[in-house]
């Protein structure tokens, strides 16, 4: 029986039980249909976050395709956490893992009318730039594009959109696009 069929019918404290003892035996491919579980608790998440972080670099390749083929998905959000990790952990994985967070982003904006769908990754390329002291100007197309759709919503994201504005370099008391 795979990950997935064994958590879907757990509560949260379970799932996270159950993650703890078998995500680091489990395929890459039950990990990422595990974070696509809607409900997952949040240990289960850090559970299996864990284990993909622990496959090491290797995984970010995997986890592009599967950002880019369907970017709204209920785990994108876990699969960012997993880069971020990986980025804390291996500096030197910043490039391939910003290109990343951009192409799933830009994916995300041409398949969702709204914002909604990029803000995940707008938020974690802005966590790229603190975790590497630098700018990204390479981000700096997909937040500009990010700002323009989210300010002609009902109700935007004002954290988001202050994470797309510090990419660009609007935030107040900068504009080089990050820190440092």
């Amino acid at each position: 029986m795979r990950l997935t069929e064994h958590l879907a019918g757990l509560n949260a404290d379970d799932q996270g039980a159950f993650a703890r003892r078998n995500a680091e035996n489990a395929s890459i491919e039950e990990l990422f249909d595990a974070l696509d579980l809607d409900p997952l608790g949040e240990w289960a998440m850090l559970h299996l976050t864990d284990a993909l972080t622990r496959r090491g670099p290797g995984i970010i390749g995997r986890i592009e395709a599967r950002l880019v083929e369907r970017p709204t998905r209920h785990g994108a959000y876990a699969l960012g956490e997993t880069l971020i990790a990986l980025l804390r952990d291996l500096p030197e994985t910043g490039p391939a893992i910003v290109r990343v967070f951009i192409a799933a982003g830009e994916a995300a904006l041409r398949t969702e009318a709204s914002s909604r769908g990029a803000r995940t990754f707008v938020i974690h390329l802005a966590d790229c730039a603190m975790i590497l002291e630098r700018a990204l100007p390479e981000a700096r197309p997909l937040a500009r594009a990010f700002i323009v759709r989210a300010r002609d919503e009902p109700v935007p994201d004002t954290f988001s959109l202050g994470r797309a504005s510090f990419l660009v370099g609007d935030e107040q008391g900068g504009d080089s696009g990050g820190p440092g």
